[in-house]
């Protein structure tokens, strides 16, 4: 620190010596720089010079007489005064403007006293941060380790002792049964608290559930609770089943005689059907459909066919497609209804019309789904009679 001192002192007075009113550069600079400056400048690092070697005996004596700290300073000082004399030689090759007699200009005198000044910044700075990490670890040991000794055993560490029970390093020797094997002891340490309240806590819970499940069936058994599921699946299925009747059409409903599908088959019957077919649907001579209940059909029989018949219609022959005005649920149960009036009709009957009906075994004959081209389809037509 004293040869920084030394060196850096030496060299703002060289260059304050050296310093000229030279002659003006052709370009003008971008400040004034005079004599005045160039004092105020060189008295900062004579302060910053006075400031480090200060903080260097403060370190010393907190590291210790040829301590890490101290080796560090003494390097950092002959380090700085290299470097300072390497910027000398290196001006002494290369000079930025010199006016008469080799003289050193002032603009060339204030930039090497500003860098002077900002590399001992630096250094101090670095010992600023050195001496904070001193004060740290010599006051902050000291304070925690009052601090602890004071505050004793969190609140955390007391509860895992008592989880735990664990003997202390000191109460070891009271647990030594005096066992080594290649060098690990064995020790007579009791079980900890927390795994003998789990065991405890098993065979609680196994006496209960032997109780409850097998004694005093207050639990449902598995067998049982197993039955009640499937038998509410069961159901549960069959309400699913109900809702996809809406979607039932020609292709997938299936014929059935259920009273509750036929009642609303029939009402639905009388309210759209009478009009054409009669109240009984076997119609008359006079009236516009043809008869429902013998076995001959115009545009083929089954319910496939009937349900076909109702949802499509038959336009040119007067019969409106209802798909638009009744649900398919609707359309079914009206179909049911129609196949379940054969061999019902009055005496007064219409003739039979179109060729009679043999039920196919799968009652296959039906024609894609949604089919609008039903006209000029002979052979198995979708219409009603």
């Amino acid at each position: 620190m004293h040869r920084l001192a030394t060196t850096s002192l030496f060299l703002g007075s060289t260059l304050l010596a050296s310093a000229q009113d030279a002659a003006p550069a052709t370009g003008e600079p971008f400040f004034h720089v005079d004599a005045n400056l160039l004092y105020a400048m060189l008295a900062l690092a004579v302060v910053q010079v006075i400031f480090i070697v200060a903080l260097a005996g403060i370190m010393r004596t907190m590291g210790g007489a040829g301590g890490l700290v101290k080796r560090l300073m003494e390097k950092g000082g002959r380090t700085a005064g290299v470097i300072v004399l390497l910027v000398l030689a290196g001006d002494a090759n290369a000079q930025a403007y010199k006016g008469e007699g080799g003289t050193m200009s002032l603009v060339s005198a204030f930039w090497w006293l500003f860098a002077i000044n900002l590399f001992l910044f630096i250094i101090l700075l670095v010992q600023l941060n050195i001496l904070r990490a001193l004060t740290r670890s010599i006051v902050g040991e000291e304070a925690q380790a009052m601090a602890a000794a004071q505050k004793g055993e969190s609140w955390a560490e007391k509860l895992l002792h008592k989880l735990t029970r664990r003997a202390s390093i000191e109460e070891e020797k009271d647990i030594d049964l005096h066992h080594d094997y290649d060098g690990i002891r064995e020790l007579d340490n009791v079980l900890p608290p927390w795994w003998l309240w789990l065991f405890y806590g098993t065979i609680a819970w196994g006496v209960i559930y032997l109780v409850n499940m097998h004694v005093i069936n207050v639990w449902q058994h598995q067998e049982d609770e197993y039955s009640g599921e499937m038998a509410q699946a069961q159901v549960d299925i069959a309400a699913y089943m109900a809702t996809l009747t809406n979607t039932v059409d020609e292709n997938t409903i299936v014929y059935t005689d259920d009273a509750a599908v036929l009642a609303a088959g029939q009402g639905l019957f009388n309210e759209f059907c009478v009009a054409c077919h009669g109240p009984d649907g076997a119609g008359s001579e006079t009236s516009v459909g043809p008869n429902l209940t013998d076995a001959y059909w115009l545009h083929g029989g089954g319910v496939k066919n009937v349900f076909k018949t109702i949802k499509y219609g038959v336009p040119e022959k007067g019969m409106i497609s209802w798909k638009s005005q009744l649900q398919p649920v609707e359309i079914r149960s009206l179909a049911c209804y129609i196949i379940s009036l054969e061999g019902k009709g009055s005496p007064t009957q219409k003739a039979p019309q179109g060729e009679m009906w043999k039920e196919a075994p799968s009652d296959s004959t039906a024609t894609p789904a949604d089919s609008t081209a039903l006209g000029g389809q002979e052979p198995q037509r979708v219409a009603m009679r």
